[in-house]
Parts: C-alpha cells; structure tokens; sequence
C-alpha cells in the first residue's frame, strides 16, 4: 500500500491482551496506557472494566492530552464471568446483558469511540438450537443498544459484534459469517452504527478465508482484529489464545497478514464512511508464559509495517 495508515486508520493495541496484568482491572493500567500514548505507531488502545473510578479518571485525562483515543472490549467481562448474551435461561441471559451495560458504563464514561462484544463462550450448542439462540442474542442486542441510546448525549456509541470458532475453543453461536450478517443487519435496522469485528486470528479457527469474509460483511464492518492462533492439538498455544505472529505452530505471520490487509482493502474496508472516526485494526496480541510484553509489541509493529508495504 503506498498510503501511509495514518491516514486511513485507527491502529490501535488491545491492552488486556498485550500486557496480561490489567485483565484483572488492577495492575499497571496507567503505566502501559501511557507506552502506548507516547508510542506515535498507535492512535487507540482498547481497554477493559477498570475497577478503581480514580484510574479512570486518570486513563480519561492522559487519552485527552495525548490524543490517544480509546476503545472498550465487552468480551473479557463475559468470558470471566461464564455469561451468554444468547443464554436460553431467561434470568442468564438477563444478567450478561447487565454486565455489557456496565462495561457500556465505563466506555461513556472514558469517552470510548467503539464497543466490541461477543455472545459467550460455549453459546453454540448445536444446530438444533441455533435459532433459539440467534433469538435469545437478537433480544440481547437491541436491550443494549436502547441503553447505549439512552446515555448518549448525542450519536450512541458504536458497537460491533466478533466472531469467535464455534468447535474449537470458545465455541461461540457467532459463528458463520451468514449467521453474524443476517443478525447485523437486523440490529441496524434500530442501531445504524452496529458492526461486525473480523478476527484474524479466529478465521482459520472457522475454516475460513479473510476475502470471503470480507466480501459477506461488506459495510458492516468497521473494526478488525490482527493475530495469530494455533491450530493442532496439544501444542503450546492451541486454540483462541492470541500467540504473536511467528510463534511455532502458529498458522499467521506477515504472509497472512498481505492477505488479510489485501482483502479488506480490495472489499473497501480503507475507503467506506464509518460511525467510527477511522476504520479501526486493533493488535490482539498476548506474550506467551514469559515472553516480554514489550519485544511482543515491537514484533507486531515490524510486522504490521512490512506487511502494509508489501500489499
């Protein structure tokens, strides 16, 4: 790509994921927020909750005077807790909706441009109750987009739903790219700015490729995810676990981030208006065991850099 992509993105670092002692929303949340502020490479760090009101207090001022902007990741408060946004029990289902309505709390409440979630770790049980499922997730959705709505002191918060493999790992209802495309387009029917995240790193959890994807999504999406997995059975890594790129048995490196870069590129995802101030590519990316956070960042930019000059 000849452009540079700090004119056509926000490339930003999922925090919890790059340095693993602030999943808990303790730890060094203020320390690694500022790595990244002071990094030019990014524009956004996407966070998670965050316990303490005092840190983001503190998170919110140092985004503000280094123009880092900042996005919020739902996910995390899910899978910790076991919740579906598509649980069958009514009172489940209930209560993972309130903990996105908390998160959605915290991302108002740290002036967060975007919102990821996902329905829940072990949420696809089958095809037999697929469509009760969609239904369960449908009526979660909308109940958390009215109350983004209603926080809103202007345009609600975008929201994007990811995509997670559905036999190997977190075994998730979203899914196929048909059944994530149907549903997107029903929420924007009441919620204009909802999307869908692609995941790099899930793909080939899916059996997919990112061109196919890309094409399916179209429009819908504005945010996406670059990484790695590991795919065979019993090696360090295996499954959704966000290894970095060149991790042995992992199947994505620069080659397939040419590729990935190149389908949303050829599919417009650069060029179309978003509810974003940017489209949005976002490192999921975690050290593995006790390799350095740091040398893991600085990998991932070498990567991002040689793979945007060779597509």
């Amino acid at each position: 790509m000849d452009q540079s992509w700090r004119s056509l993105i926000d490339l930003g670092v999922v925090q919890p994921m790059m340095f693993p002692a602030t999943g808990s929303g303790e730890g060094p949340i203020i320390e690694t927020a500022r790595k990244i502020a002071e990094d030019e490479f990014f524009t956004l760090l996407e966070v998670t909750k965050i316990k303490q009101k005092s840190v983001r207090e503190e998170l919110r001022k140092l985004a503000e005077v280094s123009g880092l902007k900042l996005g919020f990741r739902a996910q995390p408060g899910l899978l910790a807790a076991g919740q579906q946004l598509a649980d069958l029990d009514e009172a489940r289902r209930k209560a993972a909706v309130e903990n996105v309505k908390e998160s959605l709390d915290q991302a108002y409440e740290l002036g967060c441009i975007v919102l990821s979630l996902m329905d829940g770790r072990n949420s696809y049980a089958g095809e037999d109750t697929k469509a009760s499922g969609l239904e369960a997730l449908e009526k979660s959705l909308l109940e958390i987009c009215d109350y983004a709505a209603s926080m809103a002191e202007d345009q609600p918060i975008p929201i994007t739903i990811e995509q997670f493999d559905q036999t190997v790992d977190k075994k998730s209802l979203i899914g196929k790219t048909e059944d994530a495309v149907a549903l997107a387009f029903r929420i924007r029917d009441e919620y204009p700015s909802f999307g869908i995240m692609v995941d790099q790193g899930h793909l080939p959890l899916l059996g997919v490729q990112p061109g196919e994807v890309f094409r399916a999504v179209g429009d819908l999406s504005f945010q996406a995810d670059i990484g790695n997995c590991v795919m065979k059975k019993g090696a360090p890594n295996f499954g959704d676990n966000h290894p970095r790129f060149g991790f042995p048995g992992g199947v994505n490196d620069t080659p397939e981030l040419v590729g990935f870069l190149t389908a949303m590129a050829d599919n417009g995802f650069f060029e179309r208006d978003t509810p974003t101030p940017r489209p949005i590519i976002t490192f999921e990316v975690k050290p593995f065991q006790d390799e350095d956070s740091d040398l893991v960042l600085g990998s991932c930019k070498r990567v991002f850099q040689e793979a945007w000059n060779s597509f």
